[in-house]
């Protein structure tokens, strides 16, 4: 089969890119971000780390991620190849469910994520925010004023054949990443493969674009959160950017161009620099760097290898 081929089939549930909007924006959207915002603003004005992870609040982001914090805490080498399985096991499920492709696109990266967790205490803090902040948002859906849904195309599931070597390479490829993070002694090895599984996309273009898109947005959202707390600003400060920021973040969610990455490490780089800015420069240089490996790794798995491969094997044909 070949790439092409394989990439139409894997991603055929996949919205066409040209018809949205380089940046999309939508009050509606906009509104339910600030309201789901609220529910952590009055704690970021007391305590920005507690506030600002009950802010974001998705129960599914915080079960991943205290999975990972998990697996941080075994031998490095069985860490990455449980990482590398749970990676091939959210792809099938994905050919399988159409749930399986949030697994595969949401859970897995922020499992990897997870792995920057050195205590179970951090992991588990942030898994009890996420999930309160998750049961306020299920508040607020079931208040909230029903509405049309707007009529999609039924997804159509990809092949099992092709999410199997699709998951293998992206497997390993995250988990390769991850020991090199973590051999190197980082303090967030898992920045690396999460930025691997979130950039990768079995579609060439969507990968390019999500690739460039990765590091400049983690790069912007890096140098405002550092700008904001040269200023040394009050809680109050932090509440009202908490909110600002998750609001553009769901106005924005129509975007072709992949800019949520800014909102995500603006709101890290608050949390992790607050109080330590004689850390700024080793963190930002450890997150871009992280970034721009699992971006590599993620073009060399996705297209590059299969690229070449296809070459190889039509010189075979060709040859008598």
């Amino acid at each position: 089969m070949k790439p092409t081929q394989q990439n139409d089939r894997v991603s055929a549930h996949a919205q066409p890119r040209a018809s949205q909007p380089a940046i999309a924006w939508s009050w509606p959207h906009a509104l339910v971000g600030v309201v789901y915002a609220i529910r952590g603003a009055g704690v970021t004005l007391r305590d920005p780390q507690l506030g600002m992870p009950l802010a974001v609040g998705v129960l599914l982001a915080g079960a991943s991620l205290f999975l990972g914090g998990v697996l941080a805490h075994l031998p490095l080498v069985l860490a990455a190849i449980l990482l590398a399985a749970a990676v091939l096991g959210a792809a099938l499920l994905a050919s399988a469910l159409a749930f399986g492709r949030i697994v595969l696109v949401l859970c897995a990266p922020l499992v990897a994520a997870g792995l920057s967790y050195d205590d179970y205490a951090s992991s588990a803090q942030t898994l009890l925010l996420l999930s309160l902040g998750a049961a306020y948002a299920c508040l607020v859906a079931m208040l909230w004023p029903a509405h049309r849904a707007p009529q999609r195309l039924q997804a159509q599931l990809p092949d099992q054949k092709s999410m199997l070597a699709y998951g293998i390479r992206l497997g390993l490829a995250a988990a390769i990443v991850y020991a090199i993070a973590a051999g190197m002694g980082l303090d967030h090895p898992g920045w690396a493969p999460a930025a691997c599984l979130l950039v990768a996309r079995p579609q060439v273009d969507l990968l390019q674009s999500r690739g460039v898109g990765r590091v400049v947005s983690v790069v912007v959202g890096a140098l405002a959160a550092v700008l904001i707390l040269n200023n040394q600003p009050p809680e109050a400060v932090f509440a009202l950017v908490a909110v600002v920021v998750l609001g553009a973040a769901a106005a924005t969610v129509g975007s072709r161009w992949y800019i949520t990455s800014a909102f995500t490490t603006l709101l890290v780089f608050l949390i992790l620099l607050n109080g330590h800015l004689d850390e700024t420069t080793y963190k930002v240089n450890e997150r871009v760097g992280e970034t721009i490996l699992g971006v590599v790794a993620a073009y060399l798995v996705v297209w590059l290898i299969p690229t070449l491969q296809a070459r190889h094997n039509a010189d075979n044909r060709a040859s008598p």
